[in-house]
């Protein structure tokens, strides 16, 4: 709980316990990791944990905005016809962003998706409770949400390069191939 909570709930825990046993028979302190005044005790874990998450997703894009290169490469008569009809640069860079921004958080949707399904079955949750914990707590909405905004960023940034080579490309080069 927030520290400026947790004062005034030790002080109202306090009086309560003194009233009922008498003064000075109980003390109140915290033991979880807010109570420290060092900060957080867990923040070099989890900065090495979001670390490594960065850099798999930056390879992760790198081999997103590779497969993307070719895929425009492979397409580029079709978008010298659709230039040559009077697609202007900015659809055409735009439906190559979508096209990749799209598939991204269509691969992040299946994949939250998965691991809801991974975390919220039973016999999953039995082996990590060892039917100790009777209510177990449900899935963080906002690991799904930053799941997908994940998804999103990636394919945006896989997208970008390749809509710059496809704005790029001359009519008659692309109808020349």
């Amino acid at each position: 709980m927030p520290p400026e909570v947790a004062k005034p709930l030790v002080a109202a825990i306090s009086s309560e316990f003194d009233q009922a046993l008498g003064t000075g028979m109980v003390n109140v302190d915290r033991s979880d990791y807010l109570a420290y005044r060092e900060g957080d005790p867990l923040l070099p874990l989890k900065l090495g944990v979001g670390g490594i998450a960065v850099l798999i997703l930056v390879l992760g894009t790198l081999g997103l905005v590779n497969i993307a290169l070719v895929t425009v490469r492979h397409r580029i008569r079709e978008i010298g016809v659709r230039r040559s009809f009077g697609a202007t640069s900015a659809r055409v860079f735009f439906a190559v962003m979508m096209e990749s921004v799209m598939a991204t958080v269509v691969a992040g949707a299946a994949g939250v998706a998965l691991a809801v399904l991974v975390v919220k079955n039973p016999w999953v949750e039995q082996q990590m409770g060892r039917g100790m914990i009777a209510d177990m707590p449900p899935f963080p909405v906002e690991a799904a949400v930053l799941g997908l905004v994940a998804a999103s960023a990636v394919g945006a940034l896989a997208g970008l390069l390749p809509a710059l080579v496809a704005v790029r490309v001359k009519v008659i080069d692309a109808i020349r191939y």
